[in-house]
């Protein structure tokens, strides 16, 4: 997978970077499974369940790069705090 979708594969890496104990490899695996737990397409290649979503409150990766919330190759700094106000 690595070769035929090389930005999909770093995304991925990102995220068990960033979020090792988010379970990111078997969510992975779990969508090769056949469970809607991971999906990707790149360059004509496609791997994974497709997971069922709203479209109008769907967010694409190119909106999240283009708005700058998600940075290819570059591992995010974890929140800090809590997310209760």
């Amino acid at each position: 997978m690595r070769q035929a979708m090389p930005f999909t594969a770093s995304i991925i890496d990102d995220f068990r970077t960033t979020w090792p104990e988010a379970g990111v490899v078997q969510a992975v695996r779990a969508g090769i499974d056949g469970q809607p737990t991971f999906h990707a397409k790149e360059n004509g290649h496609e791997v994974g369940t497709p997971i069922p979503y709203d479209q109008t409150k769907a967010s694409s990766l190119a909106a999240l790069i283009a708005a700058g919330l998600f940075v290819p190759g570059k591992a995010t700094e974890k929140p800090k705090g809590s997310r209760r106000g």
